[in-house]
């Protein structure tokens, strides 16, 4: 059966033909011209987005925003919020832009949900998918490269054990993820000479697998096809499902756990070893494992506009180390290293693991955690074969450790029984907003390192250790046009076609207040979250900042993230556009916000009553289980 009616699907047509429509552009410029003279649908966008929408949408999101589909055939409601009294079917292009216009900035938190989900969507699968293999059509109109394939002559260093049946395995340590903790644990245990199989329920890529294409590397390498968001849609949540985790993914930034961070998790979680020379030795040993270090965090022009702002306003900044060892000039970080220079669990821990024979599974997902009499006895998994067939498999273990990070280890642990308080709670995303910036020069900002300078000025805002830094973000076609607020169809093309000068700085909130994990009614993990009024202030303070430094480093035109479109060009009053963005306020689904970061749903405690797990890192309900 179709997902959407006939009626829901020629609906959303003209909704993805607002958003993407198809414009004359006298210009001579080739490229330029047939990215304006490309709609959506000309791309066949509106049959992705359903996709998308079917595959990886919470029903409950689904159905509302099926409901928004059909409520943009009624004249009556159209009427009253935009002024066109007509069904979306009948309308003109101008009139469909003024009723898409109406919902992006309604009162109605529920209409800027279903406009900001579809919108971001059509957008990101425009830019930055590749339509039937052929070359994209907004691509040379941005002089974006096409993704080329590197040559497939590199022996794959990891060999992941093949499961053609149902079977039981067993080990002495089971480790469910292979990111930043469990292939970190994983590499340790095997060489010390215990038995250890990893299970992830990603699938592997080599370096020569890293193809670089944007849609398709976040479909295969991202939670949930990429379209993760909170139950309420107004946060985007990028986390890596890959073998190597985020690890794989991630632009390298490698910073230490802040010292009055460190201080605060002894003093109020009873975790006394986060305060210890020890911790500070295991982070030393890391830090030479995956080789963290500053020389080869040369500023991009995106990085050196953010030190260039930076030093005239007399902010704080400083180099980032990155985990980083030869590193060249790929463009396409977050898309995994074909370059090999990125110094993941992949890389580094996981390949130890694997050389001290460690056993790995991939495309395996850890349906629930056995236990008996309080005793951990193993996992049980689902694992999808080469052919595509599922299979169940049982693992004995002595040890189990869940580390499958801050969404999918809670969810395990509660799939287990587990009932701990603090299992899914405490949830930190340090939530993020963008601010864009057009500059004279080109700043190419998916070019070079992606982050190698960042600003600590604001991090501390109420005294108690909470506020936000800045750094940038590459920006490829499809994130950078999901990010990006629209306006209209023709603005938002031009901003495209300029997209070579557009520069960005993200503004991070260290949050003083957290969402949960639970599950939904298929056991799987949903998020529940709002940026809190107190984290609010401070993103709002960091967001006039992030501004102020793009001025002083030479932007022309600066654009906040709110839906309302609030733009400053040359000549304007400065001082008065700040003053605008801080009257906007920051409602919620009414500005673009996202987390890379996930946190705290299984956090350590010095009691039960403190954290879901000891300070040792075992469970205070089930013994030889570790999250």
């Amino acid at each position: 059966m179709a997902f959407l009616s006939s009626a829901e699907r020629k609906t959303l047509a003209l909704v993805c033909d607002t958003l993407i429509p198809s414009i004359d552009h006298p210009t001579p410029d080739e490229g330029v011209r047939r990215l304006f003279a490309t709609s959506a649908t000309d791309a066949q966008v509106e049959a992705m987005v359903e996709l998308a929408i079917e595959r990886a949408v919470e029903p409950e999101t689904a159905f509302q925003l099926r409901l928004f589909l059909r409520t943009l055939e009624v004249s009556g409601l159209n009427g009253v919020l935009s002024g066109v009294w007509k069904p979306l079917s009948k309308m003109t292009l101008d009139e469909r832009t003024r009723v898409l216009q109406s919902w992006a900035t309604s009162r109605y938190e529920m209409g800027r949900k279903a406009y900001l989900g579809i919108k971001r969507l059509t957008m990101f699968l425009f830019y930055g998918g590749v339509p039937a293999g052929k070359p994209n059509p907004a691509w040379g109109g941005i002089r974006y490269p096409a993704p080329s394939q590197m040559s497939d002559d590199k022996p794959r260093p990891i060999q992941p054990l093949v499961i053609r049946s149902d079977t039981t395995l067993t080990c002495d340590v089971l480790v469910i993820g292979s990111g930043a903790g469990g292939g970190v644990v994983a590499g340790e245990l095997a060489m010390a000479g215990h038995d250890v199989i990893v299970v992830e329920k990603g699938g592997y890529y080599h370096d020569t697998d890293f193809h670089a294409r944007e849609a398709e590397t976040t479909e295969t390498m991202f939670e949930r096809y990429g379209a993760l968001t909170t139950t309420d849609t107004a946060l985007v949540i990028l986390a890596g499902s890959v073998l190597g985790g985020g690890t794989t993914v991630n632009w390298m930034t490698s910073l230490r756990p802040p010292e009055h961070v460190l201080r605060e998790w002894a003093r109020e979680y009873g975790f006394a070893a986060a305060a210890s020379p020890e911790l500070q030795a295991s982070l030393d040993a890391i830090s030479a494992r995956i080789n963290i270090n500053t020389d080869e965090s040369h500023p991009n022009p995106n990085n050196a506009a953010l030190e260039r702002g930076c030093r005239a306003l007399g902010y704080s900044v400083t180099t980032i180390p990155r985990n980083a060892k030869g590193c060249e000039a790929c463009d396409t970080c977050n898309f995994g290293c074909s370059f090999g220079a990125k110094q993941s669990t992949l890389k580094t821990y996981l390949q130890d693991a694997h050389d001290h024979g460690a056993r790995i599974v991939v495309q395996a997902t850890a349906e629930r955690v056995t236990h008996q009499n309080g005793q951990v006895t193993g996992a049980e998994l689902t694992v999808i074969s080469a052919d595509g067939q599922p299979h169940r498999v049982t693992v004995k273990a002595q040890r189990v450790v869940a580390a499958g990070g801050a969404i999918q280890t809670p969810a395990l642990l509660l799939r287990s029984g587990l009932t701990n308080p603090h299992v899914g709670a405490n949830l930190r995303l340090h939530p993020t907003s963008v601010t864009a910036a057009h500059y004279p020069d080109e700043i190419v900002p998916w070019r070079g390192a992606p982050q190698t300078r960042a600003s600590f000025q604001f991090a501390d805002l109420d005294g108690k250790g909470y506020g936000i830094w800045l750094e940038t973000a590459p920006a490829h076609p499809g994130l950078f046009a999901l990010a990006f607020v629209w306006k209209d169809g023709a603005e938002h093309k031009r901003i495209m076609a300029d997209m070579r000068h557009q520069g960005n700085l993200i503004v991070l909130v260290r949050d003083t207040h957290g969402g949960r994990i639970r599950l939904n009614k298929r056991g799987q993990p949903q998020v529940e979250y709002r940026v809190s009024g107190y984290d609010q202030r401070h993103l709002m303070r960091g967001l006039l900042a992030a501004m102020r430094v793009q001025h002083a480093s030479g932007a022309t035109e600066i654009t906040s993230p709110h839906s309302h479109y609030l733009q400053w060009h040359t000549g304007d009053d400065f001082e008065a556009f700040l003053g605008r963005v801080e009257a906007a306020g920051l409602p919620n689904s009414g500005y673009g916000v996202f987390s890379a970061h996930q946190m705290g749903t299984a956090r350590i405690g010095g009691t039960p009553a403190l954290g879901a797990v000891k300070p040792n890192g075992e469970s205070w309900e089930v013994r030889g289980l570790g999250a």
